[in-house]
Order: C-alpha cells, then structure tokens, then sequence
C-alpha cells in the first residue's frame, strides 16, 4: 500500500550523527575502488591500446604487403607480355621465311632454312630453340638440330592438338625436357599454325621460351627470397612455370585451387590470400591476365613472412611502450596513494553539505505547504461564513417574497445556485487544505459510476461519446463516496474541456495486482492488490512540463477566470489520502489518461441504502489491466485538461 510521510524534524541530531560514520565508511570504500580502477586501469589501457595498435599496425604490414605484391605482378605481367610478343614475332618471321615452299622443298633445303632460322633466333636470349612441325607431327626444320630426327612423332603435342583448329593462331603450352647434363628443365613454347594455301593445316612452328632467362627475370623481381614465388598459368589454371623452379624429375602438380577459382571468375586482376590472420600458415596471392594472352602472371609471399616483418616493427615499439607503461602505472599508484585522504575528506565535507542542503529543502517545502494549507483553510472557513449569513438572508428574502412575481424568483433561485457553486468551492479549499471531515466506508466504484452515469457523463454534451468497461467482481475500496464522486466528476470535466470539437471519454475499472518487481520498475505505487479507475480521452493531451506540474495546487493552462488550479490537486489529495496513488499518461495530440489505484479493502462491504437506491450496476466484462500503464485494451490514451 502507497504511503507518504512528513520528515521528522523533531529528533536530537543523534539520528544525523549516526550517519556521518556510514558516510565515511562509504567514501573510504569509494577511494579504494577508485585506487583498484585506476590501478587495473593502467593495466588493461596499454593493453588494449597495444591489441588495437598491434591490429592496426598487422594491417598496415599486409596491405603494403598485397600493394607491394600489386606493383610486382605489374611490372612481371608487363615483362613476360614482352618475352611472348617476341616469340610470337619469332614465329611470324619463320611462317614468312617458310611461305610457298612445299614439305619436300623444306627438307631439300633443310641446311639453309636451318642456318637462317638460327640466325633470327641469334641475339635474343629469351628465345631457347625454335622448329618446324608438318601436318602429320613429323619435324621439317629446326634452329638448334641439324639434321633433325624424322622418326620423332609430335602428333601428340598438345599445341598440335589444339592448332589444328582454325579458329586457332597461337597456343601456350609448358613443357620439360632433359638437357645435355641429364637435368629436368621445365620451359614453355609459343606456337604458331600453319595455314596451307587452302586454308588447310599445314604444320606448326614452335619457339621455345629460355627457361633460365625467365628464371633471371623472375629472381631478380623477387629478390632471390624464399618468402616470395611466381607462377605463369594457363587461363584453365595450367601452371606453364614455377619460379624459383626444382630441377627435381618432373612429377604431376595439383592446380592451384587458390588461383584456379579466382581465374574462373574471369577477373583479370586481384589480390587473394587463404590461411588465417596473424598465423604462420597461408599465403598472400597477386594475380593479373596479360593483356592479349590467356594466361595469368601471379606472384606469392607466404603469411609467416608478414607476420615476421609485423613482430620485429612491434618488437620496437614493445621497448619504448613497456618501460612506459610500467612507469605510468608505478606513478600512478604513488599518485593515487597520496590522494587517498583528501578524497575522504572531500568525501565528508560533500555529505555534509548533501545532509544540510536535504535538510533546508525538506524544511522548505513542508513550510510552504503548510503555509498555502494554513491560507487556504483559513479563507475557505471566513468565506464560509460570510457565505452562510449571504445564503441565510436569501433564503429569508425569498419566504417574504411574493412567489407569483417569477422575474423576481428567478433571481432568487440564481442567487441560491451561487451560494451553492461557492460552497463548493470552499469544500474544494478545504479538501486540498486536508481539514474536510471524510466519511470512509466501504465502497463498490462500479456503483459510483453507474449512479454517476444518468447526470455526470451524459451532461459534457452531445459531441462527446462516453464508453465504460466496469470489471465484473471488482474488489471494493475503502474511501469517501463523496469524494469519489467528485474527483471522478472532477476528471470527467477537465476531459469536456480537453476535448473542446468533441471526442471520446473511456471510463475503465479493473483488480490489479502489483508485484516487487513493478515496484521497481515503477516506484510510484507500491506492492499490493488495487483497483485502478481509468478516465481516458481524445483530447489535445499535455506536454511533459505540463505533466510534471499537473498536480501542483493553484497550477492551471485554462484563460484567467475559467479555473481554480484545483481540481488534480484535489484529486490527487483524495487518492493520496487513502493510501492510493495518481498517474497520467499523456502525450500532445493523443489525449491523456488519468489512472487512480486505491488499495482493495479486505473485509465484509457494508451497502447503504441511501448510497445504492438509484441504478443498477451494468453487466460489462472488464479488461486485463498493466498496474501503471493502464488498461490493455482502451480506445484511446486520453487527455484531461488541467483546470
């Protein structure tokens, strides 16, 4: 149950003294927390500060890695376009030479063919060898073989194979080969087709790529370091060759899975990598197509060499960081130690000025309060009487009366209607001032409400729809019926006036039960079983500074002379009183709700025939209520105009 209590100032100040060593204690742990945070702090700071730098500093390494990677695949694309041009032009200059003249001319004029092949290959170290294939894969001519062997079958060839195609002019096909000294050298061909005066195959003339000029090209690119490899590959993932290279017996390689799928996705450059970061094992990849060949330059660097290259820079910053770190957190313990009781003795004095400041406010308040309670009771009971002997002498003016002059009753019968709208009032006065007597008993709110229903809600007017939702076996309440009435008529009438075009007014009754947990979360009202009353509307609704003065004695938004600043304040008085509470949800445009909980009454109800003679509760089946938001299934939110 929802309860308030003035502050006691009535004590000795032992209460206040008692409480002056918790505060010390408080501020001490304080210092110590702080000490420990500041102390992990200095830890963990440079910590984090050098995970991120390492981050940072691991990503720099490997984007200039793969930029490094870029510019070097570059220059070996540009390079190794130039080598095959050249073959291809080699090849060229051979079909001239070989241009008319029949398989039987060439080999009668094998000697000199040979001779003149060999001197156009002459003075080009990228050139190895270069020699002629008839259609039926037996050899004509050769640059480096005089005379060549006729019984060598090289139908087989791939580029043979491949050329016999004529939509087909030149084939990159790898090869191996043994040389003189019996070692495995692995090198790669141009191939050009021969085209016979019909368009028919007529052979093909083969170049031969120098293997070791192109292993010097790639180790001068590379730097001779084992942490970097080339590859040239054919467009369907083909490695033609591998630098550095092995002269080890040639043995099938796998394609390079990494490459092939990158090649498939016809990108003609990139930069890809496998393996995990900050990890010894993977590789870092740049790869590029030559401009008018199917075949791919790619050039490596293996991810345990970056991470190597990454440490040594961190290594270097580890000594200038370290020592640093350590001495910041050495001066900060010394600092922090040093501190410690001036903190504590800043943290007394702060709780000294919070207690005298909390102090005067209390003091404040409850003297305003009971300063605007002493004027405003003290006004009510002179305005009451001179409102006594006003109605009295009316009402002894109106017995003397002739009663068949109506002009003159009518103004009788005004004057008494305003003795009695000022009664009100002052009874209003006294109920904010706390000094009305009240008559508590056990009350049934659906029988207020329905009692209310013939006079209160059908009298805001035509253009405003009244709904109620009365919550069948609802729990009864220990209140003034008096008062409920008013303050219910009170929020109906502040919604007449917050809905000035006309709207709807919702009133809603149903058993809430709060439980602690809402209690946390809402500590407004306190845990227990309530009945929540809802007055909702569609009116204009109220910004949140009018909500946070909405209860405020005196606090009106209406034009001077059309309110009293009252009427919440009572209600609230009322709610408040009973060990209820008030809540409004409002938001500007879309009305306001305004929720009374007054605590269930546990005991017998007592019916009074004066208080259930008029009307018969409705049959409406209520709805599933939230304890602070309201009803779960209302028309609208509502909104009460402060009066």
């Amino acid at each position: 149950m929802w309860s308030m209590a003035a502050p006691n100032n009535s004590g000795d100040g032992r209460s206040s003294e008692s409480k002056k060593p918790a505060s010390r204690n408080a501020a001490a742990f304080g210092a110590i927390r702080t000490l420990r945070a500041l102390l992990v702090g200095t830890i963990i700071v440079p910590l984090l500060l050098a995970a991120i730098g390492g981050y940072l500093s691991y990503q720099a390494s490997y984007h200039a890695a793969a930029a490094a990677l870029a510019e070097a695949v570059a220059v070996a694309e540009e390079n190794t376009t130039k080598i095959l041009d050249t073959h291809v032009l080699v090849a060229a200059r051979i079909d001239d030479l070989l241009s008319g003249l029949t398989d039987a001319q060439l080999l009668a004029q094998e000697k000199t063919l040979h001779e003149r092949i060999a001197q156009q290959i002459e003075g080009l170290p990228q050139v190895a060898a270069a020699w002629v294939i008839d259609a039926n894969g037996r050899e004509l001519v050769s640059a480096r073989v005089f005379p060549v062997d006729r019984n060598l079958d090289w139908s087989g060839r791939e580029d043979f194979r491949a050329l016999q195609d004529a939509r087909l002019h030149t084939f990159v096909s790898a090869r191996r080969a043994l040389s003189l000294g019996g070692d495995s050298q692995p090198y790669f061909t141009v191939s050009r087709r021969r085209h016979a005066p019909d368009g028919g195959f007529r052979g093909i003339i083969v170049v031969a790529v120098s293997g070791a000029y192109v292993a010097s090209f790639y180790d001068s690119l590379l730097g001779g370091s084992a942490q970097y490899a080339a590859s040239v590959l054919q467009e369907d993932g083909g490695r033609l060759a591998r630098y550095p290279g092995s002269a080890e017996p040639p043995v099938p390689q796998p394609q390079d899975e990494l490459l092939t799928a990158a090649i498939a996705d016809k990108t003609t450059a990139g930069v890809i990598a496998d393996g995990a970061p900050f990890s010894g094992e993977g590789r870092l990849v740049a790869y590029e197509r030559l401009a008018n060949y199917p075949v791919y330059v790619a050039i490596e660097r293996t991810r345990a060499s970056i991470v190597s290259e990454w440490l040594e820079t961190m290594a270097g910053y580890a000594a200038i960081g370290v020592p640093a770190a350590i001495g910041l957190m050495l001066l900060s313990m010394l600092a922090l130690r040093h501190t410690r009781r001036e903190q504590l003795a800043l943290a007394e004095a702060r709780d000294a000025i919070a207690e005298r400041a909390a102090i005067e406010a209390q003091l404040h308040q409850a003297q305003k309060m009971e300063a605007v309670g002493l004027l405003t009771s003290g006004i009510a009971h002179d305005f009451n009487n001179l409102l006594t002997i006003v109605s009295g002498n009316i009402a002894l003016l109106e017995a003397d009366l002739d009663t068949t002059d109506a002009r003159r009753q009518r103004f009788m019968t005004s004057a008494l209607s305003g003795c009695e709208r000022a009664s009100e009032l002052t009874k209003r006065l006294l109920s904010f001032a706390r000094r009305e007597p009240v008559d508590p008993q056990p009350v049934d709110i659906n029988e207020v409400i329905t009692r209310m229903s013939d006079l209160a809600w059908h009298s805001l007017g035509d253009q405003i729809a009244t709904t109620s939702r009365l919550s069948d076996e609802l729990w009864p309440v220990f209140v003034d019926p008096n008062q409920l009435e008013t303050a219910l008529l009170n929020l109906a009438l502040n919604a007449r006036d917050a809905m000035a075009g006309g709207g709807r007014l919702t009133i809603e009754t149903a058993n809430c039960h709060v439980e602690e947990a809402a209690v946390e979360a809402h500590p407004n009202i306190g845990p227990g079983d309530y009945v929540a009353i809802s007055i909702g509307d569609t009116g204009c609704g109220m910004p949140q500074e009018v909500r946070d003065k909405a209860f405020d004695p005196f606090f009106t938004t209406k034009e001077a002379g059309k309110g009293t600043g009252l009427g919440l304040s009572q209600v609230n008085g009322f709610v408040t009183r009973f060990g209820g509470r008030c809540i409004i949800d409002s938001q500007p445009g879309r009305g306001t709700t305004v929720m009374l909980y007054l605590p269930r009454y546990i005991g017998a109800m007592e019916r009074r025939d004066a208080r259930s003679a008029t009307g018969t509760r409705g049959k409406v089946h209520g709805k599933a209520r939230d304890p602070v938001g309201g009803p779960a299934d209302r028309d609208a939110a509502g909104g009460v105009a402060k009066p």
